[in-house]
């Protein structure tokens, strides 16, 4: 396990609830130690600093509220605490917030500050963390690259927010929404009479982002003229407004997003290769929603937490979230959330089933479609017939195999040997 990954002290009275919260924490990599109520705490606490403590409440010897009094008397650092008690299904209630607390730590840790919209813990989503951390201090261009509905836009935002320019405007423009005629009047502004419709002197977005971040969407999409020209931009740090006789100091941050291989388009002539280099000096490459499905409950629980804030309740049956788990999502975050706002107001009692899913979505899944529901098994069933697939494809290998699965290694091996 790497140096870096934060241990946690679960402090729990009940047996078998803490040796449940332990696997849980376990199998996403954290050391985890362990307490049967608020005095072992405390004395757990005199030999080490735990960043993350998970307690419960109502404990015998010394309680929770006990415990959470004394910490910071005797912590060093001031822990991220995670307080259970006893409600609903406690198992998934546990386990969905320590996921959604833990999740939302490591962005903090990872950026400086936390990434609001950026969600997830798995190892691609852990990588971009820490670049846009990094990258967020600099001040050279950025190209972020993924197929749509990845949150290139939630990303570039990420950027600006954790950046010194995070008190200037950020400014989004798509490139491809724009008509070509009207595109550089749009980046560059025009000063009054410069054609037809100009009645007035107008700023462009470049100028609009002074300071800032202008992100420019869809940049494949750009006309090779206008490329010049934002190339022009990014060399002499000026833009020239349409009509105006001489050129004007712009400082802002550009940040390009496209859902294309932009490697791609310059080798085939339809992207200019300079203005590429220029873009290319730090780039973000976001994975598909299908690479980082263990990521997906906690999207869910982040796009279901803002319809409960509006005051629309629900929650996803066990076999939802297991065809949520196993769909491909070829409109990858984006689906996902136009998938769970149609099935929060068509949800009966609040209660999300298979039947409130677009039926194109049930329709891909049916036989000959590449999976099916026709045979169900037990989950047990299925993780073991996964994790020995994963391991084929790592011929063996089980540190490879547990780095892709996003679990450790012993919890394969008490996996394939028939525990949880």
């Amino acid at each position: 396990m790497s140096s870096e990954q934060p241990s946690v002290l679960v402090v729990e009275d009940d047996h078998d609830m803490r040796d449940f919260i332990g696997e849980v924490l376990d199998e996403q990599g954290y050391a985890v130690t362990v307490a049967a109520n608020g005095k072992e705490a405390m004395e757990r606490l005199e030999h080490r600093d735990f960043p993350i403590i998970v307690t419960d409440l109502k404990m015998p010897v010394m309680d929770g509220r006990t415990l959470l009094a004394g910490i910071s008397a005797r912590q060093a650092m001031r822990p991220f605490v995670i307080v259970i008690t006893a409600f609903g299904d406690i198992d998934e209630a546990v386990e969905l917030a320590m996921r959604r607390k833990i999740a939302r730590l490591e962005r903090m840790t990872a950026t400086g500050a936390e990434s609001r919209d950026l969600i997830g813990r798995s190892a691609p989503m852990r990588r971009l963390f820490h670049l846009v951390g990094r990258i967020a201090g600099a001040s050279g261009s950025v190209l972020i690259e993924g197929e749509t509905g990845t949150g290139k836009e939630v990303v570039a935002r990420a950027i600006h927010r954790a950046s010194a320019r995070k008190d200037k405007p950020f400014v989004a423009v798509n490139c491809a929404a724009i008509p070509e005629g009207l595109l550089e009047s749009e980046l560059f502004g025009h000063v009054r009479g410069a054609f037809t419709d100009a009645v007035s002197t107008r700023d462009g977005l470049f100028l609009e982002a002074a300071g800032g971040t202008i992100l420019l969407d869809e940049i494949g999409e750009m006309d090779p003229v206008i490329q010049a020209k934002v190339l022009r931009v990014l060399q002499e740090k000026q833009v020239r407004p349409v009509g105006a006789g001489r050129p004007v100091p712009v400082d802002a941050r550009v940040i390009a997003a496209t859902n294309r291989t932009l490697r791609d388009e310059v080798e085939q002539g339809r992207f200019r290769e300079d203005l590429y280099y220029r873009l290319n000096i730090f780039r973000l490459t976001l994975p598909p929603l299908r690479q980082r499905r263990e990521d997906i409950p906690l999207l869910i629980d982040e796009f279901l937490g803002r319809h409960e804030r509006a005051g629309r309740r629900a929650r996803l049956c066990r076999e939802v979230m297991r065809f949520f788990l196993d769909y491909p999502w070829p409109g990858n975050i984006r689906e996902l959330e136009n998938v769970i706002e149609r099935c929060v107001f068509l949800a009966e009692d609040g209660r999300i089933t298979l039947e409130d899913l677009p039926e194109e979505m049930l329709a891909s899944c049916r036989p000959g479609k590449g999976f099916t529901w026709t045979t169900i098994r037990p989950l047990t069933e299925v993780e073991e017939a996964y994790i020995r697939h994963v391991l084929d494809h790592c011929d063996g290998n089980k540190q490879q195999a547990a780095a892709l699965l996003g679990i450790n290694r012993k919890t394969i091996r008490r996996r394939l040997a028939g525990g949880r």
